[in-house]
């Protein structure tokens, strides 16, 4: 016997299909044109305004979901076999090839403020992303491929900043997303990567 239509889990459901699809919808409208308005948003995502309003009272709401799904894709995205390579640099590479497509898609959050680390689900998914990113920086430091003397955190902060750089590359049309992928590897090695020796007088 098929269970009914309404029961709880079924509404529940519904309601987070529903969500799914204004987010992914406000996400390719607002990417295009930060200026879209809630009804545009509302068109896009097949659901009347008054839908869209009940899952998201405002834009600031619609926006903090946008993120959240940003920051999970990011988290999935760096599964394991992405740290895993034997070289360090060839792992760094490996997380800016598969960060610079996710980053990418969210071109709606190009210049928004970092995550808010006093929202708990913001903080929760953020840290659970820069975790192994500074587990993986640790590891090129103690093997020698990585310049000892950058703090993981402050390491960790240039890597976003070529990614950041990068993104913005490539979403301005400035250059493909290999050659983005390239310099922002470049860069980064160029400066936290291993020191060379200094040259005695």
């Amino acid at each position: 016997m098929n269970a009914p239509t309404d029961s709880p889990g079924a509404a529940a459901s519904m309601h987070e299909g529903t969500e799914t699809r204004i987010v992914a919808a406000a996400t390719r409208v607002l990417g295009t044109n930060l200026d879209a308005s809630m009804r545009e948003v509302a068109v896009a995502s097949g659901v009347g305004r008054a839908t869209l309003y009940r899952h998201f009272a405002n834009r600031d709401e619609l926006v903090r979901a946008i993120r959240l799904r940003a920051l999970e894709d990011c988290r999935q995205a760096l599964a394991p076999e992405v740290f895993a390579h034997a070289s360090v640099r060839d792992a760094l590479g490996a997380v800016l090839a598969t960060l610079l497509p996710v980053l990418d898609r969210y071109r709606v959050l190009l210049d928004a403020p970092p995550p808010d680390r006093s929202d708990p689900q913001q903080r929760a998914l953020t840290d659970a992303i820069e975790q192994p990113l500074r587990e993986l920086i640790r590891r090129g430091q103690v093997a020698g491929e990585l310049d000892p003397d950058f703090p993981p955190d402050f390491a960790l902060a240039v890597l976003i900043g070529v990614l950041r750089a990068a993104r913005e590359a490539v979403a301005d049309g400035r250059m493909s997303a290999a050659a983005a992928h390239t310099l922002a590897l470049r860069s980064l090695l160029a400066g936290i990567g291993k020191a060379a020796p200094a040259i005695e007088q």
